[in-house]
């Protein structure tokens, strides 16, 4: 029977029954004998359409799949020439000028909680609340367990994630010590809040949407494996990006789940079936503006066309500068963007078959600070010798325009040696970290007393992380000129405002 009732997940208490799905009027007026009749003729049903779905869709757009990428002489080397330095090529670049940073209208005053309640919606956590409700109402129903559930309310929601904050700064071996006194000094704000008992059942059943999410999955979306995730994703993308707008360097790379990272080897399937988080970040600040979430790959579709154009809509015509993981660059997606008023910008080790393959073979550089480039149209392939030979195709940049840098000398003991670094390297190096940036951030104090044993757990408190991530850097950037008073000596810290944020929703209980 679990297999029927739920085939993604390992057990029936993981089916949520959302209370505005059109279902939701059977728990009534069906046996449970009924229901589950039910959900095997709708399960059934939707592997049919989603094979038949997925196969015409296959068959419609793979023709198309390149239909838009431009002429590919790019592929001879012959097409690439020589570069001329001149004053034309600098100023074809257009300049940013855009206004960009914190958009929000908080009073000067405004804390740790009001920076998060901006990022993560009132409208998120009633989300979480009646999901979690309905999954539990679910369970009640089919007789599986929580025979003792009661309702939990949003600020039940908000005190839990306040003390999921608090369990990451401070790592336990048990979770029940951060209700002992002998074990952790601020057990009062977990007493305070709920009991242990109560804290488990919410780490539980915690849910953000329904798995049979009618308005999400239609019969237009019937093969969108994220039905489950799509309302959170809809809010908490909204939330993001219209908190923040965009400077003019940004970066776009890929972000691993904590499962896929520490769990792998555990966790049956390819990981190329796992979902995969790209994510949109400032160059400077690590603040992420946009999350694009794949699940599988087709066979031949080029990875740069299926996630940059969903990371950068509202980006056209406005002269920004992305800087690209090296797996999602190509010469097709340069010319794209450019055509769309987009620069753009990556690096990659030689040879890599992103330039032909003569370009790698023409001119030796055989000491630091030697590099040779090539131009193809607005598009400049560079190839630069630093410690090691380095490749960056470029459409930012001019030809030439070398800086001097400073490397570890290897022929005087404690000394430097000046190099030459091409413009093109220059803007790279200064600008590529944004999305590493943001990734330290989520490292640097995970939650904790969380369960993470399915995909779509960890894909759930990712993004929660990743939202107090956002008000951590917007509270930095809004009130440098203006610290909070917990902040010491005008030196804004990541534990600090955790710290503040955790026992600031972990009190949200006693309003």
């Amino acid at each position: 029977m679990t297999k029927l009732l739920s085939p993604s997940v390992s057990d029936p208490s993981s089916v949520s029954l959302g209370p505005q799905n059109k279902v939701s009027w059977l728990f009534g007026s069906l046996r449970v004998t009924e229901l589950l009749v039910w959900a095997r003729t709708q399960l059934f049903q939707l592997f049919i359409s989603s094979d038949s779905l997925k196969n015409k869709s296959s068959k419609e757009k793979e023709p198309n799949q390149n239909k838009d990428l431009p002429d590919p002489s790019w592929r001879s080397a012959d097409c690439w020439k020589q570069p001329v330095e001149s004053v034309s090529a600098l100023s074809s670049i257009i300049p940013f000028t855009q206004s960009s940073g914190p958009r929000h209208h908080l009073p000067k005053n405004s804390d740790a909680i009001d920076f998060f309640n901006l990022l993560f919606p009132t409208a998120l956590v009633e989300l979480i609340t009646n999901e979690t409700n309905a999954h539990a109402k679910t369970c009640q129903f089919l007789g599986s367990r929580l025979a003792d559930w009661v309702p939990v309310t949003t600020h039940e929601i908000k005190g839990f994630i306040g003390l999921v904050i608090l369990m990451g700064i401070q790592n336990l071996p048990d979770p029940s010590h951060y209700w002992s006194w002998n074990h952790y000094d601020n057990s009062y704000t977990f007493y305070r809040a709920m009991s242990f008992k109560r804290f488990k059942q919410i780490a539980e059943n915690v849910r953000m949407g329904s798995f049979t999410t009618d308005d999400y999955r239609g019969t237009s979306n019937l093969t969108d494996s994220l039905h489950i995730f799509r309302p959170m994703l809809d809010i908490l993308g909204r939330a993001m990006w219209d908190a923040y707008r965009p400077n003019c360097c940004l970066t776009i790379d890929r972000a691993l789940l904590p499962s896929l990272e520490e769990e792998s080897c555990h966790i049956k399937g390819s990981p190329k079936t796992q979902p995969q988080v790209w994510l949109l970040c400032d160059s400077k600040s690590g603040y992420c503006h946009r999350f694009f979430i794949q699940v599988g790959e087709k066979a031949g579709q080029r990875p740069g066309f299926k996630v940059v154009p969903e990371l950068v809509k509202d980006l056209e015509d406005k002269h920004h500068q992305l800087y690209l993981a090296s797996s999602l660059t190509s010469v097709p997606l340069m010319q794209k963007l450019l055509d769309q008023g987009i620069y753009a910008s990556s690096s990659f080790p030689p040879p890599n078959p992103i330039l032909p393959k003569e370009l790698w073979e023409k001119g030796q550089l055989e000491k630091p600070g030697d590099f040779v480039q090539r131009q193809f149209g607005p598009l400049l392939a560079t190839r630069w010798r630093d410690t090691k030979e380095m490749g960056c195709l470029s459409t930012n940049a001019a030809p030439g325009e070398p800086d001097t840098v400073w490397r570890r000398s290897q022929t005087k003991l404690g000394g430097l040696d000046p190099l030459n670094r091409p413009m093109a390297f220059r803007l790279l190096q200064e600008n590529m970290r944004g999305v590493d940036i943001c990734k330290q951030l989520l490292a640097c104090n995970p939650l904790g007393g969380i369960l993470q044993d399915r995909y779509w757990r960890s894909l759930f408190w990712f993004l929660v992380n990743l939202s107090i991530v956002n008000a951590f850097i917007m509270l930095r950037e809004s009130r440098k000129d203006n610290p909070p008073a917990w902040v010491q000596d005008g030196l804004f810290t990541q534990v600090n405002f955790r710290k503040r944020l955790g026992n600031q929703l972990a009190k949200c209980l006693s309003i």
